[in-house]
């Protein structure tokens, strides 16, 4: 007597009510926030105030940046403003000075004074370090890679640090910073 029992009305509300929220979670509306484009190319140090366009993205996508500042590498019309993109103040670096790329500590932030110092072969003389200005900060190109600074070398050792860099035969020492020391010990007080 199979015809006669009881339809599993639970069963089928259940099966109902799981449709409609998977219904509900596909059709919802996304969450929107106003994120600063670029409108036109800004040249490296030049401000972004008056290129940037506010547009509607969905939200969660890009980190929120104020729109406000300096570009701190050349800006390509039509990408999203990133945070890495701006800087505070311009940063000076002096005529003639060669940029090169070279993995940071994770303290590191532009402006700081680094010293490179160059890991001798076995059998050559120790050289003594070089002194650059970070530019520019970034992620690595992969996850494992750590911080890339964008450095400023003066002319006459900069080629040596190419070769240096490129052989990676070098530590990077960055400046420390006072706000940072642990109870003056650092700072001779």
């Amino acid at each position: 007597m199979l015809w006669l029992t009881r339809p599993p009305y639970l069963r089928w509300s259940l099966v109902g009510l799981l449709v409609i929220i998977s219904l509900w979670v596909e059709i919802r509306p996304a969450s929107t926030v106003r994120h600063p484009y670029v409108t036109r190319d800004v040249a490296r140090g030049d401000p972004v105030e008056g290129a940037i366009e506010w547009r509607t993205v969905a939200g969660g996508v890009l980190e929120p940046v104020l729109g406000s500042g300096f570009a701190d590498r050349d800006l390509t019309a039509g990408h999203p403003l990133l945070p890495g993109d701006t800087t505070d103040a311009p940063l000076q670096v002096p005529r003639g000075w060669w940029l090169l790329d070279v993995a940071v500590p994770t303290d590191t932030t532009a402006g700081m004074s680094v010293q490179l110092v160059i890991l001798p072969s076995s059998g050559e003389r120790a050289l003594p370090p070089i002194g650059g200005l970070v530019t520019s900060v970034r992620p690595g190109d992969y996850q494992s890679d750590g911080l890339v600074g964008s450095v400023a070398f003066p002319p006459d050792r900069a080629a040596t640090a190419a070769v240096a860099i490129a052989e990676d035969r070098v530590s990077v020492l960055i400046e420390a910073r006072r706000d940072r020391d642990a109870g003056g010990v650092l700072d001779g007080t």
